[in-house]
């Protein structure tokens, strides 16, 4: 690996090893807490399948910006690994359909920990020499152009801002108030089965 490769990754590692220790025993109700109303975050339909609202931050967003639970943020960050990735390292694009979201705690830290390494991390080690300087490719649209070290940079810097709010989310969960909100079920507008998703935000 070049010495690019080897500060890359020990970066992502170092960040993701930050992440998932301020996870640890995290429980379902902590999982899914709105700490304010109308808050984004993930919901059942009818069938029983998940769906993250605000099309996981691809779609338009009302102002203000909904608080997100952690829910949200967890299904955010591996939706972000899996779209990036699928683009990057195969060329293509996915649609929220092709994500499977979970209602647990449990299944979200396994969902995050297979998006980032899996999707992710494992193929991000093989970016070697002169691939860090060719364009990302047509499934980056508008950012096709745009270096390999540019798309890694920005989900880095994606991945590390959401990682802290998800630290700020378990820092506020043991102060709630007395109560909580329930789980609304997911209404047809709040994700998008079709088209490609627009995660560079």
């Amino acid at each position: 690996m070049s010495r690019l490769s080897d500060s890359m990754a020990r970066t992502y590692d170092e960040v993701w090893q930050r992440t998932r220790s301020r996870l640890d025993g995290l429980t379902t109700d902590e999982y899914l807490w709105e700490p304010a109303p109308d808050a984004w975050t993930l919901r059942p339909d009818t069938a029983g399948r998940w769906h993250i609202d605000g099309e996981g931050g691809g779609g338009s967003a009302p102002d203000p910006v909904p608080i997100a639970t952690i829910a949200w943020r967890i299904g955010h960050i591996g939706l972000m690994f899996t779209d990036f990735g699928t683009r990057l390292f195969h060329g293509r694009n996915i649609t929220l359909d092709d994500v499977e979201f979970s209602g647990t705690a449990a299944g979200g830290l396994e969902f995050l920990e297979t998006a980032y390494r899996v999707h992710w991390r494992e193929p991000l080690g093989t970016i070697t020499g002169e691939r860090w300087w060719e364009p990302s490719g047509p499934a980056f649209f508008g950012y096709a152009g745009h270096p390999v070290l540019d798309t890694v940079l920005h989900v880095l810097d994606e991945f590390t801002h959401h990682a802290a709010e998800l630290g700020v989310l378990r820092d506020l969960y043991p102060h709630r108030p007395p109560g909580g909100s329930a789980c609304r079920p997911a209404s047809p507008r709040r994700h998008r089965g079709r088209g490609g998703l627009s995660l560079w935000s």
